[in-house]
C-alpha cells in the first residue's frame, strides 16, 4: 500500500534528462539533469568504450542507456547518433569525393532536407515536385506530386514523420512520409509561400508568405491556428516551442507567443527589411540580419539589443556553431566572417568564394564549416585554424542548398542545374 512516506521519496528521486554533452577529442559524452526541482541541475558523466569503425552503435546505446533508466528509449537514438558523430569527428576527413549524382528534377532544386533516421533526403525543386531520395544507393524512392507551380520551401519535422512544401501556388502541403501521401493541403495564403519550419516538438508549422502574412498551424489537424499580418521574410521557433519570431518589409522583428498568437515584443532597431531569424542553440540569443547590411544581437529574455554587427555587403545567411560559441554571417560579396557570440569579435574573414554564398553550416561536431555558393562550389573550412581544407566542384549551375547527414559523414548539395549531388 502506498503510503505517504513512499510519495515523498518518490517526488525527492525525481530526475529528468535534459540534454546530452559531448567532447568529441576526447571522446566522452555526459548529460545535464533536472533533480528535486527545476533549477537544480547536475552533471553525470557516461561510460563511454572505445569507439571504431567496427562499432555496433545500436548495441553500444542500449548497453550505455542500460545503465542508466533516464535514457529513455527516444534517447537512445539520439545517444547512437553522437556515438557516430565522434567516430567521424576523429576521423577527420577532409578529403569528400562524389558518391551520387541524383538526376530526376527537370528545373532548379530549391531545397534539401535530410530525413532523421539519416538514410534518405528530400529535394524540392521549381518543377512543382518534391523528391525523396536513398542516400546509399542514389535511388529516387517517391515523387511527392500534388503542386501546381514551383516549390520554394521545405522542411522535415524534427520527428521525422512529415514533409512540409511551400509553393508558388500559395498552398503548403503536409506529407506522410512513411506512406508518401499528402495528409493536408493548407490554404489561406494569397501570394507564394516563401519560407516555412516546424517547431522543435513537431506540432506546429509556420508559413511566411509574399502576401505579408505568417500563418501558424497545428500539424495533427492541418488546423489554422493565428494569422499574423505584416511579416513575411524570415521566422523561426525558439528552441522550447513557446515563442515564435517574425521579420519582414516593416524592418522590424515580432515576437509572438504560440499559444494565444499575442505579441510580446516589436524589436526595433534595423534601417530595412528583415531577411533572417536565428536563435542560439539555447535560446537565450536571437540574430537578426537585414538589407541594411547589419546584424543584430538581442537578448531573447529581455528584447533588449545587445550589439549591432555592419558588413560590406547584404547578408544571405548565418548561422550559430552546435555550441552557441561562435556566429558566422555570410553575404552576397562572396565572404563568410566569423564572430564570437559573447564578445562580438570578429574572429576571422573567410575567403574564396567568387560569388554570393548561398548557405552557411556547421557539421554537428561544429569543428567544420559548409559555405555553398552561386560559383558552383562548395568550401569546407577548418574552424579551428579557419582555412579552407577543400573546394568541392561538381555542379554545372549555381548552388542553391547545402546539408549535413547527422553523423557529419555526408555531405548534399542541390543547384540550379537540377542534380543533387552527394559528397562522402
Amino acid at each position: 500500500m502506498e503510503t505517504m512516506s513512499t510519495r515523498r521519496v518518490q517526488f525527492i528521486g525525481y530526475k529528468k534528462l535534459k540534454r546530452f554533452i559531448v567532447d568529441y577529442k576526447q571522446q566522452r559524452i555526459s548529460f545535464e539533469y533536472e533533480q528535486f526541482k527545476k533549477d537544480n541541475i547536475k552533471v553525470k558523466d557516461l561510460e563511454i568504450p572505445e569507439i571504431t569503425k567496427d562499432t555496433d552503435f545500436d548495441k553500444t546505446a542500449e548497453e550505455i542507456a542500460g545503465k542508466d533508466r533516464l535514457i529513455t528509449q527516444s534517447r537512445k537514438t539520439e545517444l547512437k547518433r553522437l556515438l557516430e558523430r565522434i567516430l567521424v569527428a576523429n576521423n577527420d576527413n577532409n578529403n569528400f569525393s562524389v558518391l551520387n549524382e541524383f538526376k530526376g528534377h527537370i528545373e532548379a532544386v530549391t531545397g534539401i532536407c535530410v530525413m532523421v533516421n539519416g538514410d534518405k533526403f528530400v529535394s524540392a525543386s521549381q518543377d512543382n515536385t518534391c523528391k525523396i531520395w536513398d542516400l546509399t544507393t542514389g535511388e529516387e524512392i517517391t515523387t511527392l506530386q500534388g503542386h501546381e507551380h514551383a516549390v520554394s520551401a521545405i522542411a522535415v519535422s524534427p520527428n521525422g514523420e512529415i514533409i512540409a512544401s511551400g509553393s508558388h501556388d500559395n498552398t503548403c502541403k503536409l506529407w506522410n512520409i512513411e506512406r508518401g501521401e499528402c495528409s493536408h493541403t493548407l490554404t489561406g495564403h494569397t501570394d507564394h509561400i516563401v519560407c516555412l519550419e516546424f517547431n522543435k516538438q513537431s506540432h506546429l508549422l509556420s508559413t511566411g508568405s509574399l502576401d505579408t502574412t505568417v500563418k501558424l498551424w497545428d500539424v495533427q489537424t492541418g488546423r489554422l491556428l493565428h494569422t499574423i499580418l505584416g511579416y513575411n521574410a524570415a521566422m523561426t521557433f525558439n528552441p522550447h516551442g513557446d515563442q515564435v519570431a517574425f521579420g519582414g518589409p516593416d524592418n522590424n522583428i515580432s515576437i509572438h507567443e504560440v499559444k494565444t498568437g499575442s505579441c510580446l515584443s516589436t524589436l526595433i532597431g534595423h534601417d530595412d527589411m528583415v531577411s533572417h531569424i536565428v536563435y542560439s542553440p539555447d535560446g537565450k540569443l536571437l540574430v537578426s540580419a537585414s538589407k541594411d547590411k547589419s546584424c543584430k544581437l538581442w537578448d531573447s529574455m529581455t528584447f533588449e539589443c545587445i550589439a549591432t554587427i555592419l558588413c560590406e555587403s547584404e547578408i544571405t545567411d548565418m548561422t550559430f556553431d552546435p555550441t552557441g560559441q561562435f556566429m558566422v554571417v555570410a553575404s552576397m560579396d562572396g565572404v563568410a566572417n566569423m564572430y564570437n557570440t559573447e564578445t562580438q569579435v570578429n574572429m576571422a574573414k573567410l575567403d574564396g568564394h567568387e560569388k554570393e554564398i548561398t548557405k552557411v553550416m556547421f557539421n554537428p561536431q561544429g569543428n567544420k564549416l559548409l559555405t555553398s555558393s552561386a560559383d558552383m562550389t562548395v568550401r569546407l573550412w577548418n574552424v579551428e585554424n579557419t582555412e579552407c581544407v577543400q573546394v568541392l566542384q561538381a555542379h554545372t549551375q549555381n548552388i542553391t542548398c547545402c546539408q549535413y547527414n547527422y553523423s557529419g559523414s555526408t555531405i548534399i548539395t542541390g543547384s540550379q542545374d537540377g542534380t543533387c549531388i552527394v559528397w562522402q
